[in-house]
């Protein structure tokens, strides 16, 4: 059975928003910036730091801070984002800065953290990995590759959080075919998918978090009946309750 999980969003400030979108969605899916928020059913932490560099002190204190509280946890997913230090952004793009990481370093760290999180925890929660968006930048090079994805994703027996659109981004600003990028992802550990519509465009493509449409619930259904350990489907969009549950709604049609 294919349960959605919806992120808990700035509209989940309104508090008659939030139970209007709870209403439909199965699950919810923490975010940092709403954390001190509360609602039943959220199952689901997606945290916005890189599994794949070094974590401090500090942000393990947050960490395990959240993760205390929501009692409900049962899966967490993290990011691979930047293969640098420095959170450096320029016209909304990752630009190289501070240390540059290496392949092998980012294994190390993918596996140090998650040993940490699973020996601190006891393995109360699955924990998942996010493919991320590939732009034209030092800052990306190895963490968009397929193959860097599934070895982190296979070495550390984590499960795949796949975000389609990203990897439309991906493929489109790499200049590779899509359908041959997918089968490079770990798409047999797929439980579950991120859904929004990005821009694709010659020049660049950007993930832009559009309401999606039902050309890419085609797509969402194609990957729903091919991968059997997909179950769980997240649509990020945020800009419209309407629009957000009437999305919803249009979706459960589709996969049902």
């Amino acid at each position: 059975m294919y349960k959605i999980v919806t992120p808990i969003s700035h509209l989940f400030f309104n508090k008659k928003n939030a139970e209007k979108i709870s209403k439909y969605s199965d699950h919810l899916e923490i975010r940092e910036r709403t954390v001190n928020l509360s609602f039943k059913n959220e199952k689901f932490f997606h945290c916005d730091n890189d599994l794949t560099l070094p974590w401090s002190k500090n942000f393990k204190t947050q960490l395990e801070q959240i993760i205390n509280k929501k009692k409900n946890l049962k899966y967490i997913t993290f990011q691979a984002t930047r293969c640098c230090a420095n959170a450096k952004i320029v016209n909304k793009v990752f630009i190289l800065s501070g240390k540059k990481f290496t392949r092998k370093e980012m294994l190390y760290e993918a596996r140090k953290n998650t040993r940490w999180l699973r020996l601190k925890f006891k393995n109360k929660f699955h924990i998942g990995l996010e493919n991320n968006n590939y732009y034209p930048t030092k800052a990306y090079d190895i963490i968009a590759d397929g193959d860097f994805i599934s070895q982190v994703v296979k070495e550390n027996k984590l499960f795949f959080l796949f975000d389609l659109a990203h990897a439309q981004v991906t493929a489109s600003n790499k200049n590779i075919n899509f359908n041959d990028y997918v089968e490079s992802l770990p798409m047999d550990l797929m439980l579950q998918m991120h859904i929004c519509r990005p821009r694709i465009d010659k020049k660049i493509s950007r993930d832009t978090h559009y309401l999606p449409n039902q050309k890419m619930f085609k797509e969402v259904k194609h990957f729903a009946d091919r991968y059997k350990k997909l179950k769980f489907f997240t649509i990020e969009y945020y800009k419209d309750t309407k629009k957000l549950i009437k999305n919803i709604k249009d979706l459960k049609k589709v996969l049902n």
